[in-house]
């Protein structure tokens, strides 16, 4: 019978281990990464000036997503360009300002996507509530529970109507 030797049963000495990228690679990488997302911290706070200054509705889904977008840019701008000045410190904050940096960015995300999905339940609820229910509605079945669960809350919506 033959031994199968797996990745972990050897220890690699350090002196043979090597960084994936070079030193010149991670800088420029950090610097993309940190322009991409100030021009989207800026480019996000220039559309909330314009719902600002033409006066559309100041809590809505657009908003509220422009708001969740905003803090999201600035906190990975945060962590992008604390990696210039120094990447041990980076990697070694206290606690608070680890998941503020770290996990925050990961939640708003989530958030992101949950506001994402009440808007497109809204919309879908009020499509079948005026009659211009599409398939999702008549077969919820095909598309899994998800389509079930919506159709059930667009039910219940409009009979509150």
């Amino acid at each position: 019978m033959e031994k199968v030797l797996s990745n972990l049963s050897a220890v690699v000495p350090a002196s043979r281990l090597t960084p994936a990228f070079p030193p010149a690679v991670k800088v420029g990488l950090t610097a993309l990464y940190t322009a991409l997302y100030a021009l989207l911290f800026l480019s996000v706070y220039a559309q909330l000036w314009l719902v600002l200054f033409y006066r559309h509705k100041k809590f809505s889904y657009q908003t509220v997503f422009l708001f969740l977008c905003l803090f999201w840019a600035a906190l990975r701008t945060t962590l992008f360009s604390f990696y210039f000045r120094n990447t041990l410190k980076a990697n070694h904050l206290g606690p608070f300002f680890f998941w503020l940096l770290y996990c925050c960015p990961v939640c708003l995300q989530f958030f992101t996507l949950t506001l994402m999905n009440l808007y497109f339940a809204q919309v879908k609820c009020l499509r079948r509530c005026a009659g211009f229910a599409g398939l999702w509605v008549k077969r919820p079945m095909e598309n899994g529970w998800k389509g079930l669960s919506l159709a059930r809350v667009c039910k219940q919506e409009c009979q509150r109507a």
